[in-house]
């Protein structure tokens, strides 16, 4: 994870079930998004959701599609587990992209946290 976007304890605490959610379709990240837009866990991981709610597109793609489908669908059985369990680790391969979204600005303070 990147070091500038650390969550206090009670941001996860209150944070990690609509986190979980975040990964189920496009309608449990849009709820998700709607009722945690002030937790910034809970934005952390629906930026994560819709960079594999996008990478899953490719999946329409012929031949390679099925095998791209079942990457998604392992990264998003690690997404859910990720935001059920209170951890902030970005997904392989594609997480790393949530980050240029910008739902979720980095730490502005200095201050270790959680």
């Amino acid at each position: 994870m990147d070091p500038n976007y650390t969550f206090t304890q009670q941001e996860i605490d209150e944070g990690k079930t609509m986190a979980g959610i975040a990964y189920i379709t496009w309608i449990g990240l849009l709820i998700a998004y709607l009722t945690g837009k002030e937790n910034r866990f809970v934005l952390y991981h629906c930026q994560q959701s819709i960079i594999l709610l996008i990478a899953m597109l490719l999946g329409i793609i012929p031949v390679i599609g099925w095998l791209w489908a079942l990457f998604c669908l392992v990264l998003l059985v690690i997404g859910a587990l990720n935001g059920f369990g209170g951890k902030a680790v970005p997904l392989p391969l594609i997480g790393q992209f949530g980050f240029k979204l910008n739902l979720l600005k980095p730490d502005q303070s200095g201050e270790p946290q959680a």
